[in-house]
């Protein structure tokens, strides 16, 4: 069941009434308007009171990206649903956040609201809340979309809009695990890495034996196709290992691919003709045929 709202507004920050700003945001009032009127219609997408948990997904724009002005408003609706009550749970957004920094999984991969839906289950929700926003002349108009995990049919719609100052800046493209990555270059690093592969002389590894990995079923289920790149170290034995993402996807896609790539087998790149171990990103491209 899809229930549909819409808003255009911004601020603030979510999860328990602790962490509630202690002033009040801006447009608390038009937030606290749409908080109460998806609260009021959340039957519609099957949740109810005392069983029903929502993860309120980053907003973003229609093509997919997200922004500072998208989080911060998905982070207000948040506070707001915690602050109204009712017997409806609301999941940690900054566990949220913590989770896409570490899979690396872009806005516009979780568009999509089969991919939406999936996002709900790792948090163990039974709906998320959704939103397009986008820029109309001198205001923003957000929509919103209620959506149980399991697939159904479509809510009421609702639609709000108001001015926000700044809004280049605040409309602007950006992941979290964009800038974490942008602190991390800039923290010293007291040990020396390996040699990036092709790079100073040394060689690229080759692939001896690298199995593609397994599709999850979700991922098959609705037909996902999709790349996931990971940085791996390639042992002096050939091995790889010190895994990260640097592009992930939904559907547990990272995970598979990681764990095929533990076990794929290379001949090891050299440097002045000796093994080394070398930094290489690999890409898994996930296509159904």
């Amino acid at each position: 069941m899809t229930v549909y709202f819409s808003l255009a507004v911004g601020l603030s920050f979510a999860q328990d009434p602790q962490n509630l700003p202690e002033s009040n945001p801006p447009y608390r009032t038009e937030l606290k308007t749409l908080a109460g009127r998806i609260l009021k219609r959340a039957d519609k997408a099957k949740c109810h009171p005392g069983s029903c948990t929502v993860l309120v997904a980053n907003f973003t724009t229609p093509s997919g990206s997200t922004s500072r002005l998208g989080i911060q408003l998905a982070d207000s609706v948040a506070a707001e649903f915690v602050a109204l009550g009712g017997g409806i749970k609301v999941a940690d957004r900054s566990r949220l956040q913590d989770y896409l920094v570490r899979e690396h999984i872009p806005s516009d991969a979780l568009k999509d609201r089969e991919a939406a839906r999936w996002l709900a289950t790792e948090f163990h929700a039974n709906v998320v809340l959704i939103g397009t926003i986008e820029q109309l002349g001198d205001h923003f108009n957000l929509l919103t979309e209620l959506l149980n995990i399991s697939n159904e049919g479509v809510g009421p719609q609702e639609a709000m809009r108001i001015a926000i100052q700044e809004p280049r800046e605040a409309f602007a493209p950006f992941e979290r695990y964009d800038a974490e990555r942008f602190r991390e270059a800039t923290t010293p690093e007291h040990t020396s890495p390996p040699m990036r592969a092709g790079a100073n002389g040394a060689t690229v590894p080759e692939c001896i034996h690298c199995p593609p990995p397994e599709y999850t079923d979700t991922a098959r289920k609705v037909k996902f196709t999709g790349t996931v790149v990971l940085m791996v170290t390639v042992t002096e034995e050939g091995r790889a290992s010190d895994i990260a993402i640097i592009k992930g996807v939904p559907f547990g896609l990272n995970e598979a691919a990681i764990k095929a790539a533990s076990a794929w087998s290379f001949r090891p790149a050299t440097y002045g003709g000796r093994p080394i171990a070398v930094r290489v990103p690999i890409e898994s491209t996930f296509r159904l045929y």
